[in-house]
């Protein structure tokens, strides 16, 4: 089996995220592999976070964008993709990143699947 065929996509639980297209796209790419709202599987109570984007990245991007005021839509727009390419040319940060979400992951399968972040 390959990859794909193993993983399951897990979706937040954003309203947009929950439209008949988002669900439709998901039942054709992830057949009976996604969790979230309206899926085939629910999410498991007392979930670990484990994605990769809340467990390292949106915090290193919220402080790139807002260690500036900024006041315009404009401004907002220069910051975000600005960030987004300093976070992409920091090999060294995102391998660090990528540690960390190992790391977490490890520590939920040792807390068989249970409360681990004191553990990190």
């Amino acid at each position: 089996m390959n990859k794909r065929g193993r993983m399951y996509f897990q979706r937040d639980g954003a309203p947009p995220h929950s439209t008949c297209e988002v669900r439709n796209f998901l039942n054709y790419h992830f057949t009976g592999q996604w969790m979230g709202h309206g899926g085939p599987s629910n999410w498991p109570a007392r979930s670990p976070d484990l994605s990769p984007l809340d467990c390292c990245v949106w915090g290193w991007m919220k402080e790139l964008v807002y260690s500036v005021r900024v006041v315009t839509r404009d401004a907002l727009l220069g910051r975000i993709f600005d960030a987004a390419d300093r976070i992409r040319k920091s090999q060294q940060k995102l391998q660090r990143a990528t540690r960390a979400v190992h790391n977490r992951a490890a520590a939920c399968v040792a807390a068989g699947g249970g409360i681990y972040e004191n553990q990190l």
